[in-house]
Formats: structure tokens, sequence, C-alpha cells
């Protein structure tokens, strides 16, 4: 059984060096075989993000956020042919006026960045869904301005321990805070005196597991006590065009156990989170409220180019603002609707079909009739 005080006490899972991130890997994953010898310097838990955005009058106690789901702006594997041109600028260029409307900005990462390392993932003789971005396209997430990047996911370990190492190297080296993995499992920002802690879950290779309720709880109570605000990622659920519908039980998707993402989201609340976002069915799910909290089960895909199906309603794309007190209160949300054209770039949705969908599930799922429009 976990026991976290016992870790505490003798200073192992909040203390970042070799030796910790060994012992905390193979409890979490059970073995060495997806460690890193290496320990990791992480970003300072403490770094202070210049924030100049007009506030209006009554709203300087609060905090806002620009969200969205699966990022994967190109890959240069198995082919640079997978990449997008890129003398015609970043993908994301229709997204960024509304980005940049909130303090911070957050997705998450659906690969690893590096421009050499080797494909790790088997995939026999079928097509092979991993991807590596490169540093030079990876850079459009630094210019879209994103605060945090969320690693625990299915295809952060596609390129194995050198792309989560190059991964991490490249998030560290442009100030984006990240989590979810042995080699960085939480994260911190601070933001007008607020401080952040974020932590993410999957059930996945090297990814702090999901289907854990001990490990999620004592992740989310630590953070709890060290910061104003806790932030919760995870990548969950079944995948696919029907899967809309956030059922109320497990999901088992070609034999995983991606989890039962209701039981696991309130539990994440339960435990102190202020804001759970969810991804991985590369397709929108419903929200709600739970005890004053926002709970999004699933953002869908954002900007995931070429080897996606974005097929609707895999290409619908909803950039979620969110504003909460100091205290974690939800106080407003909004869905902006974008949806994926061509081989996967967002562009502006005047049939506002994310707004929409999102609603109606938010509705029929969980009687929550209070998602918000965004207009572009």
């Amino acid at each position: 059984m976990f026991n976290l005080n016992s870790f505490k006490s003798s200073k192992v899972l909040f203390s970042f060096n070799g030796i910790v991130l060994i012992v905390l890997a193979q409890l979490l994953l059970g073995g060495p075989d997806t460690i890193s010898s290496t320990p990791r310097k992480p970003v300072s838990l403490k770094a202070t993000v210049p924030v100049a955005r007009l506030r209006a009058p009554g709203l300087e106690d609060t905090l806002s956020f620009s969200i969205v789901g699966d990022l994967m702006v190109g890959s240069s594997y198995p082919s640079t042919y997978y990449l997008p041109p890129y003398d015609s600028g970043t993908i994301l260029q229709a997204a960024l006026g509304v980005m940049q409307q909130t303090d911070l900005r957050l997705g998450n990462l659906e690969s690893c960045v590096s421009d050499s390392a080797p494909v790790f993932k088997s995939c026999g003789t079928s097509q092979c869904f991993a991807f590596r971005t490169p540093v030079k396209f990876a850079q459009w997430y630094k210019d879209a301005g994103f605060d945090y990047l969320n690693l625990a996911n299915n295809h952060s370990f596609d390129f194995g321990l050198k792309g989560v190492n190059n991964t991490l190297d490249w998030l560290q080296a442009n100030n984006i805070r990240t989590s979810g993995t042995p080699q960085h499992p939480t994260d911190s920002i601070t933001v007008r005196n607020t401080r952040i802690g974020f932590v993410s879950f999957a059930p996945h290779s090297n990814c702090l597991n999901l289907n854990n309720d001990t490990i999620v709880r004592a992740y989310i109570e630590d953070l709890k006590t060290r910061f104003d605000l806790v932030v919760v990622f995870f990548h969950g659920g079944a995948e696919g065009a029907s899967k809309m519908t956030t059922p109320k039980k497990k999901e088992i998707f070609f034999g995983q156990d991606r989890g039962n993402v209701r039981h696991f989201a309130r539990l994440c609340v339960d435990a102190g989170a202020d804001m759970v976002i969810g991804s991985g069915p590369h397709v929108v799910r419903g929200m709600e409220v739970y005890k004053e909290k926002l709970i999004a089960y699933s953002l869908g895909n954002f900007s995931t180019y070429h080897q996606f199906n974005l097929k609707y309603p895999l290409n619908i794309a909803p950039l979620l603002q969110v504003t909460i007190t100091k205290e974690g209160k939800l106080l407003d949300n909004k869905v902006f609707s974008f949806k994926q054209e061509g081989e996967g770039v967002p562009k502006p949705d005047s049939a506002m079909t994310a707004y929409k969908t999102i609603r109606s599930l938010s509705v029929k799922d969980f009687g929550f009739t209070g998602v918000n429009a965004g207009t572009l």
C-alpha cells in the first residue's frame, strides 16, 4: 500500500534527485524498464510569469485560463511528409487572439519534441501512430504563449526515454510547465501572487497512474498543502466518434483499462483539485460543476496535423476559457468554436459546433446547463 506520510518523512516523494525518481517510477510503473537513470533538474517551482492583461473592475481577485485539448502540430516520423509547410507560419494563428485574452494558456502535448529520438513504440505491420515534433515546429507552442503542456498521455513515450527527456529539456528551456511523468510528476506557476500547482494522470506507460486512487489522492492532497490552487489534467476514456457520451463506468479500449473518468475526476475534486481538464477520446465530451469546481471531461482535438482522423465529429476543436476565483470557485466559462480544416489547422467555426455540442452533452450527461458561448 502506498503511504504518502512515510515517503514525506524520508523526503522521497517530492525531493527531486536521481534516487527519488527511480524509486517513485518503480512504484508507479512496476519496473525499471521505463525509468531514466539520469536525474532531471525540475523547472523552478516558484517562478513568476509576468502578466499584463486588461482586467475589468472587480475581477482583480480572479484568474483566467485558455485551455485546449490535443496538440500535435506536425511529426517528422516516419517522414517529413507529415509536417506542415513551415514558411507559411504557425498553424495556430487563428486562435492566438482568443488565447491572449487570459492569464494562462494550457493544453495537452500529444507528441514528443525532438529532432533525433529513435522510435520506441512497437507498431507491428500496421500504420505507426508515433509522433515526433521537430524543435522548430514546437516553437509555435512557445509563440502562442502556452504556459503549461500536459505530458501524461499515450504519445509522450512514443520515442522512449530519449524522447521524454528531449521534450522535458525543450519545455524547461522555453519556460513551459508540465507534469505527469515520473521524471517530472508535478510543476507550478505563480500568477499575481497566486500559486498554482499542476499534476496530471493517464493509464499509459511512463505516466502517473490514473487508475490508482491512492496515488491520485496523495499527489493532489500534497499539492493542496503547498499551493493556493491545484489544476489536474488527465488523458483517459475510450476513443472515437462514438465515445462522446461520458459513461458511468470503467472504459476498456482495445483491451486497456482507460479508467472510470467520472469517478477519477470527482475523486480529484474531493482531494482538493480546483479544476479538472480531460482529453483522450479525440472527441469532445460534456462538462459539469462539482462542488463549485469545473470538470471538462474531454476537449477533443485542437490542432492535430495530418496523421489524425479529422472526420466529423473528430474535427471539433473547442477553446475553453475559464475564470475562477483565487479560491478555485468557478465564475465563468466560454466555449469558443473552432474546427480543424484540411490536414489539421484550427479555424473559426461560425456554426459554433463546439459550443453547441459540449452544451448538449453537458445537459444530457450531467444536467449542467451553464455552458456559455464565446464569440469569435
